[in-house]
């Protein structure tokens, strides 16, 4: 039986049998089973407890004996002394995979390695793959959602694999990814990995279609020259951006004891991953931003920015960010800037950031941004100030001294153009191709959701950004990432 199969029982299983399920609702137990049954797996799940009895109306078996076969997928939550016993029943029913959430092994001490131990020592005698232990669970979109995590948010199907060597630190990828309506093909909290690495997800991922980026949390590697290898490869076809936990001496001793992972050296562990063309994020939320960006905009082919900017001080900003990030900004030549003058006041800036002070008329700002793609030869274009038009209208129609019945038709037409707006932006990545990346100020993500500007882009799958930082930063990984594809890609065909 292949490594495949097994992958496929973990992430595609036809039936889960749910070993340790319990009615008490301070447990994994409870608390896991029920997002299993809640997120909508469409193939058999057995709650297995020896106690027997029911769960909510399902049938809990006294044993993996009594349930029907056949089953692909073992969730175990049980008292780690039981896990062994429990691994050789999961072999006699014929189980492929097993997810081990159970904690108290080698991430204690010499006494839980050694259980550790004997788990995987099972596990190599059964042909049992193990996920964990000490894992937070899994999560698969298709075919089937296999929901098998601690986390309670219904988590949102699409192109992103999660891969993390923490539990929590995987929740917090996800829900942040969830929040931005960009979806998850395949989550593992890998946990210690007695068994099954961080290269192995790699691996089954590089051919997975469901998943199109990779992002990993890594404390760190067992078999890093593997790691490595199969990441230059995945890089070719696959963004992978990782996060690095344990960069620092208190960091790595932690990590040491959180999962039994050895940190190593960052400097190296640095270099390696540049030499693979792995995007490194610095944060969470830098993680989701790089992302956001190669999900939902174009391939950037080049350092050539122009900057459609609302008010002066956003523009200015963003230029010394650009500039200090080794991104060009062309001066306008004089046929754009005619064309400009076309339709723009006589006191616009006329030259790159172009500042359009407050424009009277949506298309001001989108005519702007066809003329700088049309004639300015721009590879991307950053549209500052979004969100001012719907936040105004809002606190009209929240204003204690405004009638409601006399604002509401200016406020929702102030609104309707701003949507109008962000549709056209829309259409214009399409057809020219090239990134146009939204920045909205911070107020804006927090308007109530039916006017809430940020999630209409999400939902058109554009990311925006709260800031001119966020947005430059994801611009210039994007760019660096495509920037190295291309030179392998070219040193390759030679």
């Amino acid at each position: 039986m292949d490594d495949r199969s097994h992958f496929n029982a973990l992430f595609e299983p036809r039936s889960i049998a749910f070993i340790g399920a319990s009615a008490s609702v301070t447990k994994w137990g409870f608390n896991i089973l029920h997002h299993l049954v809640k997120g909508g797996f469409e193939g058999g799940i057995y709650p297995v407890n020896p106690q027997g009895g029911a769960w909510f109306g399902r049938k809990i078996y006294t044993s993996l004996a009594e349930v029907p076969r056949p089953v692909d997928l073992a969730i175990i939550v049980v008292p780690k002394e039981l896990v062994p016993g429990t691994m050789r029943e999961c072999a006699a029913a014929g189980i492929r995979a097993a997810v081990v959430i159970t904690a108290g092994f080698s991430e204690t001490g010499a006494g839980g390695a050694a259980l550790e131990r004997e788990v995987v020592s099972i596990a190599r005698e059964t042909g049992i793959r193990i996920v964990g232990p000490n894992t937070m669970g899994i999560f698969s979109a298709f075919p089937s959602p296999v929901q098998a995590v601690m986390m309670s948010t219904a988590i949102r199907q699409g192109g992103v694999a999660v891969v993390s060597q923490s539990g929590n630190l995987g929740t917090s990828i996800t829900y942040r990814f969830n929040r931005r309506e960009i979806g998850i093909s395949r989550l593992v909290s890998s946990g210690n990995e007695a068994d099954m690495k961080v290269e192995d997800y790699l691996e089954y991922l590089e051919s997975d279609d469901a998943t199109r980026i990779i992002c990993l949390y890594v404390e760190g590697l067992r078999q890093g020259r593997r790691f490595i290898d199969t990441a230059r490869r995945i890089t070719l076809t696959k963004p992978i951006i990782l996060l690095k936990g344990g960069t620092g001496s208190i960091g790595a001793g932690a990590a040491m004891s959180h999962t039994g992972a050895l940190a190593g050296s960052f400097s190296v562990f640095q270099a390696m991953c540049r030499q693979a063309n792995i995007i490194l994020a610095e944060t969470i939320d830098e993680m989701v931003d790089v992302a956001g960006f190669l999900l939902t905009q174009p391939e950037v082919t080049g350092k050539r920015v122009g900057i459609v900017t609302q008010g002066g001080g956003w523009g200015v900003i963003t230029a010394d960010l650009c500039e200090a990030a080794g991104l060009e900004l062309p001066p306008l030549d004089e046929k754009v800037v005619a064309e400009l003058d076309g339709f723009l006041p006589p006191f616009w800036s006329r030259r790159n950031p172009i500042d359009l002070v407050a424009p009277g008329r949506v298309s001001m700002v989108t005519d702007s941004i066809a003329a700088l793609l049309e004639h300015a030869d721009m590879d991307a274009i950053i549209c500052l100030g979004l969100g001012y038009m719907t936040a105004r209208a809002r606190r009209w129609l929240d204003s204690p001294v405004l009638p409601r019945d006399v604002m509401e038709k200016p406020a929702r037409q102030m609104i309707d153009a701003e949507m109008e707006l962000l549709d056209l932006v829309a259409s214009q990545i399409r057809r020219f191709n090239k990134p146009i990346i939204p920045v909205i100020d911070l107020v804006a993500f927090d308007e109530v959701p039916d006017v809430n500007i940020v999630s209409y882009l999400d939902g058109r799958g554009i990311m925006s950004y709260s800031s001119p930082e966020q947005a430059v930063g994801a611009l210039v990984m994007a760019l660096e990432y495509y920037r190295k594809r291309g030179e392998r890609a070219a040193r390759d065909g030679a």
